[in-house]
């Protein structure tokens, strides 16, 4: 009963060291990056072309210019930026999904007011980000589409460049 009880415990503890070594050198369960947080954005907004990241750049206006994305837990995210003033714009709203290891995508609203603060458009911006490996920073590309009230459409796209608000 003794080596029987013996062949147990050594068979328990083997079982137990190779499964912890394969956990470690499994990098599934190590921690991954993760869009989660918050971004200080510098955006460039170019015209609308099929390869955005070499398209011109639009010349009027400040560009490029900063923006904060917050994407939060679960899957929605918020977002203000400075192209325009305050009293202009709302901020925008939206939602992100993860699309591949480090690929993520989000979607945005926000509403834009002329000078007397009436309603003038809605803008949607769809965009896919990489996240770089260590998580700090990301890249990638937006499609933007400004309707405004009669239902005219203007399209327009932006290369940005993210880095991580960390403490």
């Amino acid at each position: 009963m003794n080596k029987l009880a013996i062949l147990a415990c050594i068979t328990t503890a083997s079982f137990s060291l190779l499964a912890a070594s394969a956990l470690a050198d499994n990098d599934e369960w190590a921690p991954r990056p993760t869009l989660e947080g918050s971004w200080q954005v510098e955006v460039t907004l170019r015209v609308d072309a099929p390869d955005c990241t070499i398209a011109p750049v639009v010349g009027t206006g400040l560009n490029p210019f900063p923006s904060f994305n917050t994407f939060h837990k679960g899957g929605t995210m918020s977002e203000f930026g400075t192209r325009s003033p305050p009293a202009t714009r709302t901020s925008g709203h939206g939602v992100w999904e993860r699309r591949g290891q480090r690929a993520y995508a989000y979607r945005e609203l926000f509403y834009s007011f002329d000078p007397n603060g009436l309603l003038t458009a809605t803008m949607d911006i769809r965009t896919d980000v990489k996240l770089a490996t260590d998580g700090k920073t990301f890249g990638g590309v937006s499609r933007f589409l400004r309707t405004d009230l009669s239902g005219n459409a203007l399209r327009f796209c932006a290369t940005m460049s993210a880095k991580r608000i960390s403490l």
